[in-house]
């Protein structure tokens, strides 16, 4: 397992080769302290043993699906628990070695290729994912391609903190959401969505995220790409999260005091045909863009 630690004059992030994890990601509060707002692990063996997908990319395909998927009408067996695949389950990226394709101070690539068959998806897809430090912001940039028409939804699934010693509840989220997906009892998307209005879900205003717990997809509405924005007034941290995805799955986590920002396509799309399509042909390429951005506020 490599280590590879990427820095400029705002920010220093360690990544690892195991699940391209990000690992660290260090800024410096409003007393010029460096901070690390990853919840990360403690040490680097430790993300073998880890349940919760912490700082990994996610592949072939995030979020929750039901089994079978479709793929041109015709349906595909995939591996599931309860009829429900979470995250791509046993061949899930999040837990495989990344080849290192390229390494400069301020950024690095990784490659992966996931083979044919893999928990029963078709196709093998070979899959790129490229950080890099730029300012005061680390700028995610996913490549994949494959040798035959399959679905593919990537993300990143780092769990955040801007006052690593404190509580999530008191820091400030603003989410550009006015609908979130409606899901059945297993988490899986029904193919409709609800408005954000009058539920604890309406964060349009930043508000305090208090005792509201999340594991929610929120269907962004901003045409600027600005998905979420998390504020700790402890620390004067403020985080601004772009992305070209329609949408964010923002979750809290039950044992822990974090929030992620899982920036991808719709969950289950391959069986709902409203939803905008994750089927990539063989002879396209995925592409998917994220930037976590951070600055100082009072």
């Amino acid at each position: 397992m490599q280590t590879i630690t990427l820095e400029n004059e705002n920010l220093k992030a360690v990544f690892l080769d195991y699940g391209a994890v990000l690992h660290q990601l260090w800024v410096k509060d409003k007393n010029s302290i460096p901070v690390n707002v990853v919840m990360g692990l403690e040490s680097p063996e430790d993300y073998q043993n880890d349940s919760w997908s912490r700082g990994a990319v996610i592949g072939r395909f995030a979020g929750r699906l039901e089994n079978p998927i479709q793929i041109d009408s015709k349906p595909i067996t995939i591996e599931h628990s309860e009829g429900v695949l979470l995250h791509s389950g046993s061949s899930g990226w999040g837990k495989k070695i990344w080849d290192i394709v390229t390494q400069k101070p301020n950024q690095v690539s990784f490659r992966y290729i996931c083979t044919e068959g893999a928990s029963g998806f078709p196709g093998q897809v070979v899959a790129n994912i490229h950080y890099r430090l730029e300012k005061d912001s680390l700028l995610l940039e996913y490549h994949a391609q494959t040798n035959t028409d399959t679905h593919i939804n990537l993300t990143n699934h780092a769990y955040f903190n801007l006052n690593p010693e404190g509580k999530i509840n008191t820091q400030y989220l603003r989410i550009h959401a006015d609908e979130v997906l409606e899901l059945k009892p297993s988490l899986v998307p029904t193919g409709l969505k609800k408005a954000v209005c009058q539920t604890c879900f309406d964060f349009r205003t930043q508000k305090q995220i208090g005792e509201t717990r999340m594991d929610e997809y929120f269907v962004l509405s901003n045409k600027s790409n600005e998905a979420a924005v998390l504020f700790s007034s402890e620390t004067g941290i403020e985080m601004i999260t772009h992305t070209d995805q329609p949408g964010v799955v923002v979750f809290t986590p039950p044992h822990f005091e974090a929030i992620c920002f899982e920036t991808q396509k719709f969950s289950n799309t391959p069986n709902i045909k409203s939803f905008p399509t994750t089927l990539v042909k063989k002879e396209e390429t995925y592409r998917h863009n994220t930037v976590f951005k951070f600055r100082l506020r009072t």
